[in-house]
């Protein structure tokens, strides 16, 4: 497991995603956006935002942490690294 360590600009509640013409809805997870500053090897500072999905049961313990750091254990999906919240 590793953990993702910023600044959270941001909580997108869950929500349903309904594609037109069809009746059933598909649940969508809430996500946070973090702004991470990593450093390069030749000391160059780097901000990436990363959009994390997150389980439901977590979203109340962001909710009070908008413009705040945190950390976020996360797991890695695909050979480009995109994060969900564990």
């Amino acid at each position: 497991m590793l953990t993702i360590k910023g600044n959270l600009l941001n909580i997108i509640p869950k929500s349903e995603y309904k594609k037109e013409g069809e009746t059933l809805a598909t649940p969508v997870k809430a996500k946070l956006q973090i702004l991470v500053e990593n450093i390069r090897s030749n000391g160059t500072k780097v901000k990436e935002l990363h959009t994390i999905s997150i389980p439901d049961n977590k979203i109340a313990f962001y909710s009070d942490k908008v413009n705040k750091d945190v950390e976020v254990h996360v797991g890695i999906i695909s050979k480009q690294h995109s994060f969900y919240g564990v």
